[in-house]
């Protein structure tokens, strides 16, 4: 059955006035329709995820199905602070301090709802996850966007002028859709700034294991950051279960007790069988974590150098699994990315997608996939080539 619209007013809130549909998960359902390999949406294959991890949900499935208490599974939520203590030096308080939340999304999403208010500037380095465009629009805050396209640095005077009107900042470290790596300099100019502005900072560290930079450092570890930062991170990348929705946020007691609030109305608690799985892979070693970024370091080379022989233009990462990649024809990136799902059969993002505006136009590729996934892709684009016609 087909609805005609049944009301004479316009529809939409002024939240949602102007904004479309995700263009990465409008990308990954052209790949499925079209029968291309994805090479848009970071999703990992199924082999990827740690078998322990995938048993533990299995097992909990049986046992514990029902709601957890809001904020997370007690143990998880003390996985989380005692992992977190060893990987960055900082404790939080499992009880006040770590909320689990319906993926790494929501905790943003909920950050940004709770702390701005109509009318404050939201800073955030561009070209940035698509995302955060929508999320300062739903907590009517105002963007306000650095370019870092040229030369992927942070100048000062850039920051410094940007913050000034602003209350909040949003850091992603390592950065998608570029890969970078914030330098040690970089991330104590944005503490500094942080600090004479009285911003608050929400960083998304999902990518925190998924570095090659060896200049990597975590934002809460330079001074004065940590007591000001909403750190948003999760399983979803490190564990290879992007479809569990099961995200950590790690904030002071004064943020996270208003953080909570959005995150108690909208999602009541993460799926309970995957928090379950998440102190199973908490409780993993220190060597699968150095595999995991060694294994995305091997494809990263796999991609790039399979980008190059079939005559596109790519930018090697430092950190996350994408590479932003120029092409040789005169159409937007837009449409150059679906004539590579039609024409290629390899799904890719537009870059214009991570820009507020009108941004740079390339396109950006993942190399979440495994390697045989990522073989077949390339050959696919070496038989097409109609960027060389």
């Amino acid at each position: 059955m087909t609805f005609e619209n049944a009301f004479d007013r316009a529809l939409g809130s002024r939240r949602v006035g102007g904004m479309n549909e995700s263009v990465i998960r409008e990308m990954t359902r052209e790949a499925h329709a079209h029968d291309a390999i994805n090479l848009s949406q970071g999703i990992p294959d199924e082999d990827e995820t740690p078998p322990s991890v995938k048993r533990a949900a299995r097992e909990a499935i049986d046992t514990d199905s029902q709601y957890t208490i809001t904020w997370g599974l007690p143990a998880l939520r003390e996985a989380v602070a005692d992992r977190y203590a060893d990987w960055k030096g900082i404790e939080y308080d499992p009880e006040t301090e770590v909320t689990i939340t319906s993926g790494t999304s929501e905790g943003l999403m909920s950050s940004l709802l709770a702390l701005c208010d109509p009318g404050d500037g939201v800073v955030y380095f561009e070209p940035t996850y698509e995302s955060y465009i929508p999320g300062v629009q739903f907590a009517e805050g105002e963007p306000v966007p650095i370019d870092i396209t040229d030369g992927l640095a942070v100048e000062a005077d850039a920051l410094r002028e940007a913050a000034a009107d602003a209350s909040i900042l949003i850091l992603n470290h390592p950065h998608n859709p570029t890969g970078k790596v914030f330098t040690p300099e970089e991330l104590e100019l944005i503490a500094e700034v942080a600090i004479e502005e009285d911003l608050i900072v929400i960083t998304d560290e999902i990518y925190e294991h998924i570095v090659y930079a060896d200049h990597y450092r975590s934002p809460v570890t330079v001074d004065g950051l940590a007591e000001r930062t909403v750190v948003c991170t999760g399983m979803s990348k490190t564990y290879s279960v992007t479809g569990w929705r099961v995200g950590f946020v790690l904030a002071p007691e004064p943020l996270s007790a208003e953080l909570r609030k959005f995150h108690d109305y909208t999602s009541i608690c993460a799926p309970t069988p995957f928090q379950h799985a998440g102190v199973e892979a908490l409780s993993l070693p220190e060597s699968y974590y150095e595999e995991l970024s060694d294994s995305y370091e091997r494809r990263r080379e796999q991609l790039y150098d399979g980008l190059r022989s079939v005559g596109l233009d790519p930018v090697k990462p430092d950190g996350a699994y994408y590479m932003l990649t120029r092409y040789p024809t005169d159409e937007d990136d837009t449409e150059f990315c679906f004539r590579l799902i039609r024409e290629a059969g390899v799904a890719a993002v537009p870059g214009s997608s991570f820009y507020t505006d009108e941004g740079e136009e390339w396109v950006r590729f993942t190399f979440s996939r495994n390697e045989e996934t990522i073989d077949r892709a390339i050959a696919r684009l070496d038989e097409s080539r109609f960027w060389e016609e």
